[in-house]
């Protein structure tokens, strides 16, 4: 009985004859490569290709792998096309064409754009791995210019071109009249700047570069996420790796498909992967928490000369999971500033984690009014408010502690909630205009600018965002007598956005 049992084992032999144990590295990275770099084979592509297509052959798919083929010949690099359970000739399409290095897999019932993107994943060879839908139009030097951003940096472990019909602040339009227009506008486009490369917490992938000791580590898909927000559940998993999540904004590719569906459907889709999202992260929003750019403060953000010999030093408070602080980050690479010091102080110990993310500085959560007593000898070039000046108990305390962590030189980014819109009166005759539900002081400019007087500081800028109303409520506005257009403007703005600087 035992030598059938015998018999009958699978012997795997793995032969390992001309490897050799990995050397460790100065650190995480670098330990890292050095394994993946024993391991794989010697005649290993630079690059994996995955390309999943669902039907729409003759609409998307010939054009997807035949952009793939004219404009990725630099590269060395494996073609895996995965034909997720089409009925329309996609698998001998895959079939015909011509590569050195192809693989073709076909799963006979589509089970999902993961279990597709998966299948490719897992015969993926290549150091890097990019996976394109087959409603992405590749463009010149795409490939290049995304691995010189992913080769610049060990702590890269994903990068993202820009595109059309994408959200997040990853769109970009070319306004091309048609195909061969587009593609003459992305080779302008697609030009290797470093400035170009900003770092986020979160993307949402056309289509994806990944480092392939990243993914090994983060691991695939998470199988929770078969509804909305996969996208997002990766990107910060990245993260929380340790590597970091990079927008490309030097390479254009076209996202040709446009989603259709059913408004319901999509809607009880997104609650379900955004509550899953929560529950994974303990609370986190891959929204609310996470899309605070704050566009109009980064307007006012300016290098200073001394950064060609120094770096800036920069605070952030109360800005969630820390996209304000990033902003600044890109702002002032996109400026030629390409090292800087982020740190960050928050009210709520829920954003710790994220905020350990992408600080190089200290991390501190506690009460406001604890502030000094960890940044107290530090002094900040920049310093962003997150959360509205007369939104805390003690506004002009907690000023004046912001302003004596301010470089002389430093500006100081701040919001003030308008406590005096009408908003407030439209609630009270029933028009709900979505006005935010804070506990607000009635703080004004004229008070805040005799305060900051007091201690040698003034506003440099002031921009007033207004509120957005639909055509009901403006008419509503016109039978109200304001007295001049500034009476009416005062009534109608929803925040100031200021910065100060010292006197």
């Amino acid at each position: 009985m035992g030598n059938n049992h015998k018999d009958s084992a699978q012997i795997i032999e793995i032969n390992t004859d001309s490897k050799r144990i990995p050397e460790p590295g100065d650190n995480i990275y670098l330990a890292r490569n050095n394994v993946i770099t024993n391991l794989v084979e010697h005649d290993t592509p630079l690059v994996s290709l995955v390309v999943l297509g669902y039907n729409n052959l003759e609409k998307y798919t010939k054009t997807c792998v035949e952009c793939i083929l004219k404009y990725t010949k630099k590269t060395n690099y494996e073609l895996i096309l995965v034909d997720n359970g089409s009925s329309d000739g996609t698998f001998e399409f895959f079939e015909s064409i011509e590569h050195p290095k192809k693989k073709v897999i076909k799963i006979t019932n589509n089970l999902g754009v993961f279990f597709g993107a998966n299948a490719g994943i897992k015969v993926a060879k290549g150091r890097f791995i990019v996976g394109i839908s087959n409603d992405i139009f590749v463009t010149q030097n795409w490939l290049e210019n995304l691995l010189k951003c992913a080769l610049s940096d060990d702590r890269i472990g994903m990068v993202v071109p820009v595109s059309d019909n994408v959200s997040n602040l990853q769109s970009v339009d070319l306004n091309f009249a048609d195909f061969d227009d587009m593609q003459n506008k992305a080779a302008e486009f697609n030009v290797s700047d470093p400035r170009k490369w900003h770092e986020r917490l979160r993307l949402t992938p056309s289509m994806t570069l990944y480092n392939r000791v990243c993914m090994d580590m983060i691991g695939m898909t998470d199988y929770g996420f078969f509804h909305d927000f996969g996208d997002d559940d990766v990107t910060f998993r990245v993260r929380r790796a340790g590597y970091k999540a990079i927008l490309c904004k030097d390479v254009f590719v076209r996202h040709a498909g446009i989603a259709t569906r059913d408004p319901e459907v999509f809607r009880k889709s997104l609650e379900k992967g955004r509550t899953t999202f929560q529950d994974k992260y303990y609370g986190i929003d891959a929204w609310d928490d996470v899309n605070n750019f704050e566009s109009t403060m980064m307007s006012l953000v300016k290098a200073k000369q001394k950064f060609s010999e120094s770096f800036p030093n920069i605070l952030g408070v109360d800005v969630l999971c820390g996209t304000p602080l990033l902003e600044i980050k890109n702002t002032l690479r996109q400026q030629g500033v390409f090292n800087t010091r982020l740190s960050a102080f928050s009210t709520k110990a829920k954003y710790w984690l994220d905020l350990k993310t992408v600080c190089d500085g200290k991390v501190e959560v506690d009460r406001v009014d604890y502030i000094m007593e960890y940044f107290g000898h530090e002094r900040f070039d920049y310093i962003i408010v997150g959360h509205y000046l007369n939104t805390y108990a003690y506004p002009y305390v907690f000023l004046e502690h912001l302003l004596q962590l301010l470089d002389n030189d430093g500006q100081l980014l701040i919001k003030i909630k308008n406590s005096y819109d009408i908003g407030t009166l439209l609630n009270i005759i029933g028009i709900n205009i979505s006005v935010d539900n804070y506990n607000i002081h009635h703080n004004s400019i004229k008070e805040l600018n005799r305060q900051l007087d007091t201690h040698g500081y003034m506003i440099k800028d002031i921009i007033i965002e207004q509120h957005t109303f639909n055509n009901e409520i403006r008419d509503l506005l016109k039978n109200i007598n304001f007295s001049d257009k500034n009476a009416y403007h005062k009534a109608t703005a929803k925040e100031y956005i200021i910065n100060i600087v010292k006197n």
